[in-house]
């Protein structure tokens, strides 16, 4: 009983792994600015939801 629910807990998991979308590469291009709004939501003047945000918009790109 417990194998069957951790094997559909991996699946589960698996499935919501595959589905989550990837950044391409050319949105890392602008380090320096990526480290100071990393920065930023260290010192917690800036949320991580935020970050997240401007990274999904191609802000440092």
């Amino acid at each position: 009983m417990l194998f069957g629910i951790l094997v559909v807990v991996f699946i589960i998991l698996c499935i919501k792994e595959a589905c989550e979308p990837t950044l391409p590469a050319s949105y890392h291009n602008n380090w320096k600015l990526e480290a100071e709004d990393s920065q930023k939501v260290r010192e917690g003047k800036m949320t991580q939801r935020q970050f997240n945000k401007n990274m999904n918009n191609g802000k440092y790109r």
